[in-house]
């Protein structure tokens, strides 16, 4: 069987339930006859409902890329730090990141590490610019520091302690300064004063000699003898004063240990004794060349008693410990100047020294006012108080600095 032709089967009319078959209106037969008349207008209305759904697109994704845009410069910016305070990028460390550590320079010196921002291998022309302006900025702290120091007792203090440090010298450098000064002073001056290593005018050195003692002849050098100082007696007298403290075997009494430990210690102390008397100026000189040892040992002695007179106060320790640093170092200033003008021989020397070498008194008192804010009558007698217990811990410090030089001679 052949089926049938599609035009008949699309051009049969259908039954109509309310009309008869092939019942058509004349309004269906002008539509279809107009859409076929105007396929032009069908086509343009076709591409104007296409351009607005296009348009209708359009505005739906322009949200989403202003949002894309409006992100992307945070996501830049965040990026950007690792690239400038991690991993440099290919085409080097940037010139204001720290070569130490790699963080972002704001000044001359790194917050983080604070290495300075300078390249260190530079040519020697540099470096002496370098090293002149150090020496011209200590010249400035110097000028800042001396008036505040000498002039003005307590003052440099409590600038330091209320914060104000650049412009001046620290304490602790202020006195290894003053100490090295008056112990190199100290070396040269005990024993026979300044003296000229070289004189064509003086006679020759006497040749050593020997002294005959208790215990055998022993040699003894009459030119470190002769120059010891005038308080320690004639060389025949220390010898004499040596021979019968040598000989006694009671003048050396060895507390510790047994006998056997005793009776080997006692003869030996003895000697050493005996030496010391014999040659005062050596005896000098090791407890010179330990004394600056002795004295830092005292620093923080000094600061704690000053904890324990102003204890009300509230104070931290470390305040103290710049005050007597400042005035340890003024103390030792002091003692320098006097020790040099007692060296003069105008009449006028011996005087002038006295005072210099009693200005420290006086120094403490003014400062002790200053700095802890207490009148002079308070602070005059909590002086008195701290130099009483002070000179007490400095006897006992200086007798344990005799004792080590008679042992390591």
């Amino acid at each position: 069987m052949s089926a049938p032709p599609l035009g008949s089967e699309s051009g049969r009319p259908e039954d109509d339930p309310l009309g008869g078959p092939g019942d058509e209106g004349p309004s269906g037969q002008g539509a279809s006859g107009q859409a076929a008349s105007d396929p032009d207008e069908a086509r343009a209305a076709a591409e104007d409902a296409l351009a607005q759904i296009e348009a209708m697109a359009d505005l739906d994704e322009e949200p989403d890329v202003e949002a894309e845009d409006s992100q992307e410069p945070p996501s830049s910016e965040s990026a950007s730090p690792p690239t400038d305070s991690g991993t440099s990028p290919s085409s080097g460390a940037p010139e204001d990141q720290c070569e130490n550590c790699g963080a972002l320079l704001d000044g001359p010196y790194c917050s983080q590490c604070g290495q300075k921002a300078a390249e260190r291998v530079v040519p020697l022309w540099h470096m002496l610019n370098e090293a002149l302006e150090a020496v011209i900025e200590l010249d400035m702290r110097v000028l800042w520091t001396l008036p505040k120091f000498l002039f003005l007792p307590g003052r440099l203090t409590k600038e330091y302690i209320n914060g104000r440090r650049k412009r001046y010298i620290r304490p602790f450098r202020l006195y290894l300064f003053t100490t090295f000064v008056l112990f190199t002073v100290l070396a040269f001056t005990a024993g026979g004063g300044l003296q000229v290593p070289f004189n064509p005018q003086m006679s020759p050195a006497p040749a050593d000699t020997t002294v005959q003692t208790g215990m055998g002849r022993a040699e003894m050098d009459t030119t470190a003898v002769a120059s010891a100082p005038w308080f320690f007696g004639s060389p025949e007298q220390r010898e004499r004063w040596a021979r019968s403290f040598r000989q006694n075997p009671g003048t050396v009494d060895v507390l510790f240990g047994g006998a056997e430990t005793q009776a080997r210690l006692e003869p030996l102390l003895r000697a050493k004794v005996a030496e010391a008397i014999r040659n005062p100026r050596d005896l000098i000189g090791g407890m010179i060349d330990r004394g600056p040892y002795v004295m830092f040992l005292m620093l923080p002695v000094f600061a704690f008693l000053l904890k324990l007179l102003y204890i009300r106060r509230g104070r931290l320790y470390v305040e103290h410990l710049i005050f007597s640093l400042h005035l340890h170092a003024f103390a030792f200033f002091a003692f320098t100047v006097g020790i040099l003008l007692g060296e003069v021989e105008a009449p006028w020397g011996q005087t002038a020294a006295t005072w210099v070498e009693l200005a420290p008194l006086l120094y403490l008192v003014v400062a002790m006012g200053h700095v802890y804010e207490q009148g002079l009558i308070k602070s005059t007698i909590k002086a008195f108080l701290l130099l009483l217990v002070y000179s007490i811990m400095l006897l006992i410090g200086f007798i344990l600095l005799a004792l080590a030089a008679v042992v390591l001679m």
